[in-house]
């Protein structure tokens, strides 16, 4: 990986740390807000679907958008529409204002990591291209264990409300960078969709492998959410930690993330410089840190907390690796001249979960008392996510929407077709 690689590497993996530390921040912020906002946690509620729900919706035009004009203009205006919504959150005055803030920072949001794929794919090549995405992606786990500290360093410093503000506008910096240093590829001009090109929308939702992507994703990203929507909640009313002792212990899990993420890139890569087929070291690679994920459904049922935490960590650790693949993959079966439409596609029904899995988990937590049974829900459907890239998915190349023998058939998924 030359310079000019290492670089881009590095700037995107910039963007996804504050990417993530604009999301988490309200999570942080929350039991301030509360009480200075006199809102209740219902409300709060509400506020943490609205970013999943604007995300949602903006997704495939922010992906389509790219694939017009480019990633440079897509994401450069994205990041800084999401910067300064959260810069603003330190402004509002009550529940409208706070919906308003968040589901901009979703819009702006949603862009991050559809335009990521596609420029890996547009820069690198197969044999390094798990390295680079995987990279790119730690910096959300990095993200994910700075923003405790930070925002709680601020806000005992100052409040709340300046920390949304510095935090904010610290991460148009990036923007800045992003215009300075990043450079369309050649390769990203000769394929751009034109501007009056028709989207074959059927072909493309209705094949075999954008299906069995969008099956493995969702669930994956239902334990993703899971993680950071109540983990801190998780070790605080489930296993008794104090709000310092939740801090430490939900930052290590992320950390070792940001670890184990590349590595499985690295590895994944290397395998594929052996001779092993693209096709067996993704797959192979994505279920086997899916297995380690899935072992999440041991945490509700062992007795010693720190137990607990060291199972936690580990499942983090499958995630974190199981994402970075899971995003290469997605690059590599783009169809030429739509990286940021398919993949903006797929990130959408998989969102979905970003709505389900924190109300799902909060009420199977109040009927029941326990998080046991959410944490054995998110780990059945982990394996549910490796049957399906296993069985559904079938060759990792790109798509050729002209290819019928890759569109979905109903009878050869009953008799259970697998991978080419």
């Amino acid at each position: 990986m030359d310079a000019r690689k290492m670089t881009l590497v590095a700037l995107l993996g910039a963007g996804m740390f504050i990417n993530a530390i604009d999301r988490g921040a309200l999570g942080v912020a929350a039991p301030q807000m509360l009480a200075d906002l006199k809102m209740d946690p219902g409300v709060m509620g509400l506020a943490l679907s609205a970013f999943y729900c604007s995300y949602i919706l903006f997704m495939v035009p922010v992906g389509r958008y790219s694939d017009k004009y480019g990633a440079k203009a897509a994401y450069g205006w994205a990041a800084a529409f999401w910067s300064l919504a959260s810069a603003a959150t330190g402004l509002i005055q009550g529940f409208y204002g706070l919906m308003a803030v968040r589901l901009a920072v979703g819009a702006g949001e949603s862009g991050a990591n559809p335009l990521g794929a596609k420029v890996i794919n547009e820069n690198f090549g197969s044999e390094e291209r798990a390295r680079a995405m995987t990279w790119c992606l730690s910096g959300t786990k990095l993200g994910l264990a700075a923003v405790p500290v930070l925002m709680g360093f601020l806000m005992a410093t100052w409040n709340w409300r300046v920390a949304f503000i510095v935090t904010g506008l610290a991460s148009l910096i990036w923007c800045f960078a992003w215009y300075a240093l990043f450079k369309e590829s050649p390769k990203a001009a000769h394929l751009g969709a034109k501007k009056d090109e028709q989207i074959p929308w059927k072909k493309l939702l209705g094949n075999r492998t954008t299906l069995g992507l969008m099956l493995t994703k969702f669930f994956l990203d239902y334990l993703w959410v899971v993680f950071i929507s109540w983990l801190p909640t998780y070790l605080v009313m489930e296993r008794g930690f104090s709000i310092l002792k939740m801090g430490l212990y939900a930052s290590i899990p992320w950390i070792v993330g940001f670890v184990a993420q590349p590595a499985m890139g690295h590895f994944s890569d290397w395998l594929i410089k052996k001779g092993v087929s693209v096709t067996n070291s993704r797959k192979y690679c994505l279920v086997g840190s899916q297995l380690v994920a899935a072992l999440v459904i041991g945490v509700g049922f062992v007795e010693d907390p720190m137990i607990a935490v060291a199972l936690l960590t580990i499942n983090i650790a499958g995630e974190s690796a199981s994402a970075g693949i899971m995003w290469t993959i997605l690059s590599e079966v783009s169809p030429k001249g739509l990286g940021g439409t398919l993949t903006s596609a797929v990130n959408t029904v998989s969102s979905v979960a970003g709505v389900m899995a924190p109300t799902v988990t909060g009420f199977v937590y109040q009927f029941t008392g326990s998080f046991q049974m959410a944490l054995l829900l998110a780990g059945l459907g982990i394996l549910i996510s490796a049957c399906s890239i296993l069985f559904i998915v079938p060759e990792i190349r790109p798509i050729e929407l002209g290819d019928e023998n890759e569109e979905l058939s109903t009878s050869a998924l009953a008799q259970g077709g697998g991978a080419r």
